[in-house]
């Protein structure tokens, strides 16, 4: 048994759906870009589509047409509410009052019922996990923890993530309780896994241009599943680890080429 998926992360759609006049226009950036490319009838997508809701779901139902399942998850940036005080408010910070959490519930609300458009995150009904024909495939940003005073100085005030990922919580607390949250979802899946679909490495990629501040990965105990495909560092990789082979392919903030690759699950 085999099950063939396309897959990419890091898509950031703003750095080049924003150079064109309307939002409905993302259909021909996915039509020009990504329909030559599909091999698969499944895509996964690795998080950070867009910070925008809206350009999010014009991304997804614009990808459904080419295939019969779209699932995703989140990354950092689909958190982001753009907010400076004392110098302005994003009206998106007065739609989510204030808090992230309500544009991840948002999202949950607008795919609850689909049927090709999967969204995989432990807050809502399919408590990251998704079943295809006997395929078991695990879900979720994977937040990462800020493990030593570099790491905690990086994260604030210099990393947005800090400032834009918006809680009643301290900038502290509500990071530690994002990665919390994210732990105990991971240490609580099943050990049947085909594949594990998360925003943040958990392997440190001493190659990836961001050093090994622990704002990159997540490190876990163990290796559930014997594919990982990761995003959020922006590097391109394919590499095997304790019989895991963790993949990632992002297009990140100046791609040239668009490119979805795919790969092939047995069981």
């Amino acid at each position: 048994m085999k099950l063939d998926i396309d897959y990419v992360s890091d898509l950031h759609l703003g750095f080049y759906a924003s150079k064109l006049d309307k939002i409905e226009l993302i259909d021909k950036l996915v039509e020009a870009k990504i329909k030559p490319q599909v091999n698969s009838n499944i895509l996964v997508i690795a998080g950070d589509i867009d910070e925008d809701i809206d350009r999010v779901c014009e991304f997804l139902y614009a990808c459904s047409k080419y295939y019969s399942k779209v699932i995703f998850i989140l990354g950092n940036h689909e958190y982001y509410i753009p907010n400076i005080k004392f110098i302005y408010t994003d009206k998106m910070a007065e739609e989510y009052n204030y808090n992230s959490m309500n544009k991840v519930y948002k999202l949950n609300e607008i795919f609850k019922d689909s049927n090709n458009i999967i969204f995989l995150d432990k807050t809502n009904s399919t408590k990251g996990i998704y079943n295809y024909n006997n395929f078991v495939i695990a879900g979720d940003t994977l937040w990462y923890k800020p493990n030593t005073i570099i790491d905690w100085i990086y994260n604030y005030p210099l990393q947005n993530d800090s400032r834009f990922i918006l809680s009643e919580l301290s900038k502290k607390e509500k990071i530690l309780k994002l990665h919390e949250d994210s732990i105990n979802w991971y240490n609580n899946l099943p050990n049947n896994l085909d594949l594990i679909l998360t925003h943040i490495p958990p392997i440190k990629n001493k190659d990836n241009n961001r050093g090994n501040n622990s704002c990159y990965y997540t490190l876990v105990e163990e290796y559930k599943s014997p594919v990982w495909i990761y995003g959020h560092d922006h590097k391109e990789n394919d590499i095997t680890i304790n019989n895991t082979r963790f993949i990632s392919n992002p297009w990140g903030y100046d791609t040239k080429d668009f490119k979805i690759k795919s790969l092939t699950l047995k069981k």
